[in-house]
């Protein structure tokens, strides 16, 4: 009897054992499936990313600034560059006209080359009054007026720099010439002027050609106004002319 009470024992012992490990067991499986019923699943969301358009048009925008700026500057530079280069010319030809103008010298003993060939139709007079036949009356005359034949050369009679060229009522197209010393030569009635202002011219070189007379001399015909001064003061070019 002991025997078979102490089986039961152990048989009841192992059942309720088995028990509790099968009741374990299920708690156990049992807890994803409670938390699963009762947790409800996040919803699945579209991620959406923003297109950085900011991001990609800054370079594009930056690259065009930096290309605007760079020619921006090499303009500036050009421009710089280009009136240093025009400075210096022009420093450079005056110091050219001012070396000529200090290396100027008229040799009086040497005198003038005659400028064109022809008659003097109305002669140098400061003292006394002379003559003029389209004015119809007298009057001192500063200057010498030789005929000539329309489109004939004038030749600088000595060797300066252009000071001027103006157009004169009287004279017409008019150059003035600085040879040195003081003196200048003054011709007038000119057309097709080959010099400019500042040129240095040198002696026998064609400055113009005669053109038709001013009203002022139409009776007189074509002619060369010839006038000489020192320190602005009308002297006779018949002293100098050889």
């Amino acid at each position: 009897m002991k025997k078979e009470k102490g089986f039961y024992i152990s048989l009841l012992s192992g059942i309720v054992c088995i028990a509790v490990i099968a009741a374990l067991c299920m708690n156990v499986f049992s807890k994803p499936e409670s938390i699963s019923e009762n947790v409800p699943m996040a919803e699945e969301t579209e991620l959406v990313v923003p297109t950085p358009v900011a991001a990609t048009a800054a370079p594009e925008q930056e690259t065009e600034e930096k290309d605007s700026e760079e020619a921006s500057s090499a303009r500036v530079q050009s421009e710089v560059k280009e009136k240093k280069q025009e400075k210096k010319k022009e420093k450079k030809e005056t110091m050219k006209q001012v070396s000529a103008k200090d290396n100027l010298h008229f040799d009086q003993e040497t005198g003038l080359l005659w400028p064109v060939e022809g008659d003097i139709l109305i002669e140098y007079s400061a003292d006394k009054v002379v003559f003029f036949p389209t004015l119809s009356q007298y009057k001192t005359n500063p200057a010498m007026i030789i005929g000539s034949e329309v489109g004939q050369s004038v030749k600088a009679s000595a060797s300066g720099i252009v000071k001027s060229i103006v157009k004169n009522e009287e004279t017409g197209n008019t150059v003035t010439v600085a040879i040195g010393d003081g003196f200048k030569v003054i011709y007038g009635q000119l057309k097709d002027v080959t010099v400019s202002k500042g040129d240095s011219v040198s002696e026998g070189q064609v400055l113009g050609k005669i053109a038709k007379p001013t009203k002022y001399y139409s009776v007189e015909g074509p002619n060369l106004y010839y006038q000489v001064k020192q320190k602005n003061e009308t002297v006779n070019p018949l002293v100098f002319l050889r």
